[in-house]
C-alpha cells in the first residue's frame, strides 16, 4: 500500500478514519498512532507532516475527538484539505468549550466554539487554503438531561446568542463540522 511512507495513487484510500483509536469504521482506512489499536490499517502520527496520502486522493475524512489533541490544528486541517478530492467531505467532531471535560483532559491542546470551523471556509487571510462550504452543529448530551433535548434546536438556530449568554450553563458536548472541498 505504501512506497516510502506515502500511499500510491493506484491504492489511494477513498475514505479515512483519522485517529481511529478504539473506534475503527468498516469501509474506511483506519489510521492511528497506536499500532495496537483495534482495526488499525495504517499506523501514522498525525503530528507528522505531510500525511502519507497523495493530494486530491480521498473522498471522505472522519475525525472524531482527535483534532483537539494535535499539536497544530490549522496544519492538520490544511492536510485534510490537501488530501481531499474536489467535492470531498471532512466530518470532524471536537469538544465544545463549554463541556467540562474539554478543559479537564490534560491532552487537549485546543478548544472550539460554534464558529471555529467557518474560518476554514472563508477568505479570512489566515490560511492559504479554503473549503467551499462549512456546516456546523452543536450537540448536547441526551442521556439524563431533558432540557438538552429542548435547547439543542434553539442553540443551533442562534449559536452566537448561546455562546455569549448565561445559557452556557447548559454545556454542549461537541462541535460537529462538515467541511466540503
Amino acid at each position: 500500500m505504501c512506497e516510502s511512507g506515502r500511499a500510491t495513487s493506484a491504492n489511494a484510500p477513498r475514505k479515512l478514519n483519522l485517529g481511529s483509536g478504539g473506534q475503527p469504521l468498516a469501509g474506511y482506512i483506519n489510521v492511528d498512532v497506536n499500532p495496537n489499536a483495534p482495526g488499525v490499517n495504517l499506523v501514522h502520527d498525525l503530528n507528522k507532516h505531510p500525511w502519507p496520502f497523495e493530494s486530491d486522493s480521498v473522498d471522505e475524512v472522519r475525525m472524531d475527538q482527535v483534532l483537539e489533541h494535535l499539536q497544530d490544528r490549522n496544519r492538520a486541517v490544511k492536510e485534510i484539505h490537501r488530501i481531499l478530492r474536489p467535492g470531498g467531505v471532512a466530518r470532524i467532531s471536537v469538544p465544545h468549550f463549554t463541556w467540562q471535560y474539554a478543559y479537564t483532559d490534560p491532552t487537549h491542546r485546543h478548544f472550539f466554539g460554534y464558529h471555529t470551523f467557518a474560518y476554514y471556509a472563508r477568505d479570512c487571510g489566515y490560511f492559504d487554503f479554503r473549503f467551499s462550504s462549512c456546516t456546523v452543529r452543536l450537540t448536547f448530551g441526551k442521556r439524563h438531561a431533558f432540557w438538552n433535548r429542548l435547547l439543542e434546536p434553539i442553540v443551533n438556530r442562534f449559536p452566537t446568542l448561546y455562546e455569549q449568554s448565561p445559557l452556557r450553563m447548559f454545556p454542549a458536548l461537541t462541535v460537529d463540522a462538515t467541511l466540503k472541498k
